[in-house]
């Protein structure tokens, strides 16, 4: 929203404000002079006109008065400031709402501390320092893995999938206009079963759940219900950090489903992930860590 200053962004409802008294006064003039002349073949026309005009154009220079109001009060500071505190409302609610059905922090101290440690590994990496790691005795690392994190995430996957829907038959026995309705009904109710199935059987982001993500210096190791899905560097073949979304995103091609994950733990899984791809280098080019390398120190 581009918040507006100075007088001028008054003039859209000051001017048909002005117009109100000037069109009244105007119109009712008109309408005077012209009836002592009655008489006359278009005198009378112009007296209606004139008196239609005293009772419309008012109520018009109201309506845009009114509509150039709201446009100047919504783009004025008080207005955004109202937003803001709104926006900023709403974000609190979304926060604790995340935390309650057993997802990640998201609000702002929880993005910060992530943004920090994300920070410590960029400059860690790209000294080429190696990363502290950890133990997890129910884990069953690869010779030379490390475990180097763990944190709460939204998990998805995007694929479709193949649906089956069934209608039933019609059978309708009386008048013409009683079986051409249990017809018409029947052929409405299929069409309603065939999009509902297509829109169930199009490619989406499912499987949607909070889940624990643990990062190596390989892969990601998610429990997924019964299951421990791991989820290889080397097998990405694109990937999708928005630091700002706290949303990690991992195509895998033609090996598994894509994969997304929100949480604000991404930033320094992001970090990892480019130098595992792209290198050294790649840390201090790629764009999606600007926010991070333009503070990082690495000298």
């Amino acid at each position: 929203m581009n918040v507006e200053r100075g007088f001028r962004r008054h003039l859209r409802w000051v001017v048909p404000l002005l117009l109100i008294p000037i069109s009244a006064y105007v119109f009712a003039l008109i309408a005077a002079s012209a009836l002592p002349s009655e008489d006359g073949p278009g005198i009378g026309w112009l007296v209606i006109v004139s008196g239609l005009g005293l009772g419309i154009a008012p109520v018009v220079f109201i309506i845009l008065a009114i509509i150039g109001a709201q446009k100047t009060y919504r783009r004025s500071r008080l207005f955004e400031k109202k937003m803001q505190k709104r926006h900023a409302a709403w974000t609190r609610k979304m926060e604790q709402q995340i935390v309650a059905e057993g997802g990640p922090r998201c609000d702002f101290e929880a993005r910060t501390m992530a943004r920090v440690y994300a920070t410590h590994w960029f400059e860690a990496l790209a000294r080429g320092d190696s990363l502290p790691s950890s133990d997890d005795f129910n884990l069953n690392l690869e010779p030379g893995e490390s475990l180097l994190d763990q944190c709460r995430a939204k998990y998805a996957r995007f694929y479709g999938q193949n649906v089956t829907y069934s209608t039933g038959g019609v059978f309708a026995m009386g008048s013409p206009l009683f079986v051409a309705g249990a017809m018409i009904g029947s052929a409405v109710g299929r069409a309603n079963a065939r999009a509902q199935a297509q829109r169930v059987a199009a490619a989406q982001w499912r499987e949607i759940q909070y889940v624990d993500v643990l990062v190596t210096d390989r892969r990601l190791i998610i429990p997924v219900g019964s299951r421990t899905l791991s989820f290889y560097f080397n097998v990405v073949a694109a990937f999708f950090p928005e630091l700002e979304a706290m949303t990690l995103t991992l195509d895998f091609g033609d090996r598994t489903e894509p994969l997304q994950i929100f949480s604000p733990g991404i930033a320094a899984t992001s970090v990892l992930l480019v130098r595992q791809l792209k290198g050294v280098e790649g840390l201090h080019t790629h764009p999606a860590l600007k926010p991070i390398s333009d503070h990082a120190i690495t000298a």
